[in-house]
């Protein structure tokens, strides 16, 4: 069912991409911006499944359309505590250093979320004034319009606070207009509007990789988080606890193993497929090719000498992005088995015809020195390791596994810090939930009292490289953790060997960065006297 719903997704989408060259221009002449797409319930539906595969573009490199530089930044830790990064994907975002408001990754960031927006307020606008909102394919098409753009409002939010807010399809007749940013009351009432409309359609499932009532539930539960609304939080995570659809794996990491990450703990998951449709569609050549997550995470072993590629050790990498010492302490090494199933920390000669003089096929390989551990031999996250989609083509430069983009664990943990704020340290529900992840990963049962220190800690253990912790440090205005954790040093990580580059966002960092620059092209047409950039930036 996944690669027959891949394909024809494809396939409905191709007109879409190339009509969403700008949510400013002039209505696009192709065939997905018909009287046949605006005036149907099927015509409908196929706006929304083209929505997914836009989205989804995010994942894909510079020159497939997309930028998936920053879908990695987005997704494992940039700019926070957590991660060391060596070089290569958005090294700007990771070291804090040489940004400004010309970066191309914040102009991607507005535009693909600014773009879902825009299609996204035409199939509302059809839905609502075109069709018959009592017939079900309508009114489902409808519902995911508006996560589409609850979501990317949020987004938005997250990084660049002040928004111009539209929620009307752009033509002809409105092109001239005056470009003012909204406040978070407006924004927020809008996503909020969006998201329990949607909740009082969707189904608790659909296929995989569409939209449901429990992901509806748990941005809106994020949303509430952002409000300091502990109460609405507390009720839409337990509705999701409740229903019983999605449960918690027996390990965190069986969230990540294998190629189909349709799991009952994960609520939603990018799909992927190295068949057609299945990844993307590179318009200069006609291959398909995946995403580089699992690139950018597994460790470059294959450039030392007598290592080879291997399934067993991810396929292809490039050795770019690494859980920091700091993440790695906050385990109990003995008892969590997150610390023994989501890194690998050692490697051992596999190429039998190289193997260095004094070592044997099998010998644990030591690294020479601080150049080659951290490309080649340093920890690695464990959560993107791909030895399934490439077995056929061991050295290929993508991947097709799944990509988990929100679970259940997330969903237990923010319940816990919202009845941690609401109750205090010793509420027993907020110890109950908080219990789900840190006892499920073979620590003892933690009695209390919870500290926002350690539901931080948890956060970590738990959803490092998933795309939470920078949204949850701002959340809690606590990004200056960043100047302490942030990266290695050589003090911290003596495979270093006296090399300091590798914490470069400590001194880098500024309060400004709390907050993204508004993109120099978008205040150039909005105007610098209408839109004002973000404080801080030039």
């Amino acid at each position: 069912m996944k690669k027959i719903y891949i394909i024809f997704l494809s396939v409905i989408c191709l007109g879409l991409i190339s009509s969403c060259a700008g949510t400013l221009e002039e209505e696009s002449k192709t065939n997905i911006t018909s009287n046949w797409l605006k005036t149907t319930p099927e015509g409908l539906n196929s706006m929304v499944i083209g929505l997914y595969d836009y989205d989804r573009k995010i994942l894909r490199d510079y020159g497939e359309g997309g930028n998936g530089d920053l879908f990695c930044a987005l997704m494992l830790d940039y700019g926070t505590d957590l991660l060391v990064f060596r070089g290569g994907s958005a090294a700007a975002l990771a070291r804090l250093e040489g940004l400004t408001a010309s970066t191309n990754y914040f102009r991607f960031m507005w535009s693909h979320n600014y773009q879902i927006i825009g299609k996204a307020n035409e199939v509302i606008y059809a839905a609502e004034n075109n069709m018959d909102m009592e017939n079900a394919t309508v009114r489902k098409a409808w519902a995911e319009a508006k996560v589409f753009r609850a979501r990317s409002y949020f987004e938005l939010y997250k990084r660049f606070e002040r928004l111009y807010l539209n929620t009307v399809p752009t033509t002809i007749g409105n092109l001239d207009r005056v470009f003012k940013p909204s406040g978070k009351d407006a924004i927020f009432t809008v996503i909020k509007d969006d998201l329990d409309d949607a909740i009082e359609v969707l189904d608790w499932t659909d296929l995989p990789g569409r939209w449901n009532k429990a992901v509806a539930k748990h941005i809106r539960a994020q949303v509430a988080m952002w409000e300091d609304d502990w109460t609405t939080a507390i009720d839409q995570c337990e509705d999701i606890f409740e229903n019983g659809t999605y449960y918690m794996m027996e390990n965190a990491m069986d969230c990540f193993t294998g190629a189909d990450l349709n799991y009952p703990e994960n609520l939603y998951v990018y799909q992927y497929s190295a068949n057609i449709g299945g990844g993307n569609n590179v318009a200069s050549t006609g291959n398909v090719s995946g995403h580089r997550l699992s690139l950018v995470t597994t460790s470059r072993y294959q450039k030392v000498t007598g290592m080879a590629f291997s399934a067993e050790y991810g396929g292809y990498g490039w050795g770019r992005c690494y859980p920091n010492t700091y993440l790695l302490s906050l385990y109990d090494q003995e008892k969590d088995t997150r610390y023994q199933n989501m890194y690998r920390f050692e490697w051992h000669y596999n190429d039998p015809d190289n193997v260095p003089d004094g070592k044997k096929l099998g010998d644990r390989v030591e690294p020479k020195n601080a150049g080659e551990y951290i490309e080649c031999l340093h920890p690695m996250s464990m959560k993107y390791y791909d030895g399934w989609t490439r077995l056929d083509n061991i050295e290929l430069n993508s991947a097709f596994k799944d990509v988990v983009l929100y679970r259940l664990a997330e969903t237990y943990l923010m319940c816990a810090e919202a009845y941690y704020h609401r109750d205090g340290g010793s509420s027993p529900k907020a110890i109950e939930y908080f219990n789900e992840t840190y006892e499920r990963a073979g620590n003892d049962h933690f009695d209390g009292p919870l500290t926002i220190d350690i539901l931080l800690d948890e956060y970590a253990r738990e959803l490092n490289f998933e795309g939470v912790r920078w949204s949850l440090l701002k959340r809690l205005r606590m990004l200056e953790r960043v100047q302490i954790h942030g990266g290695d040093t050589a003090a911290e990580d003596p495979n270093l060997a006296g090399d300091d580059n590798y914490a470069r966002q400590r001194a880098n960092y500024e309060p400004k960065h709390y907050t993204w620059p508004i993109p120099q092209s978008e205040i150039d047409f909005m105007g610098a006297e209408n839109f004002p950039q973000n404080e801080g930036w030039l």
